[in-house]
């Protein structure tokens, strides 16, 4: 009898990694994209930034802007987005998005 070949499956962050290094996503697109939920892949984004660093590359991320007064968050350095606009404290934000260069 011959032994099962396994074809290797790539892992969630692997897979995050090649997607985000093809172009610019949004968290919702790659939640839809890998069927995980939008806080894994926010989980998955935190380590990804730090392993990224060894091999010389970095996440990039276009930052968040609220919608209502256009203030753009960009020292924020959590990859999730806020929860309200300090300026006009609406909570009408755009979410960030995310590549790596």
């Amino acid at each position: 009898m011959e032994p099962i070949k396994e074809t290797p499956l790539q892992t969630i962050r692997r897979q995050l990694i090649e997607l985000l290094s093809a172009g610019t996503c949004g968290v919702r697109e790659l939640s839809q994209e890998l069927h995980q939920s939008e806080k894994e892949i926010y989980d998955h984004l935190e380590h990804i930034e730090r392993s990224l660093k060894a091999s010389g590359k970095r996440l990039v991320i276009e930052p968040s802007a609220c919608l209502s007064c256009g203030f753009v968050f960009e020292h924020r350095t959590r990859p999730q987005p806020p929860g309200h606009c300090p300026q006009c404290k609406k909570t009408r934000i755009r979410r960030p998005r995310y590549a790596i260069r």
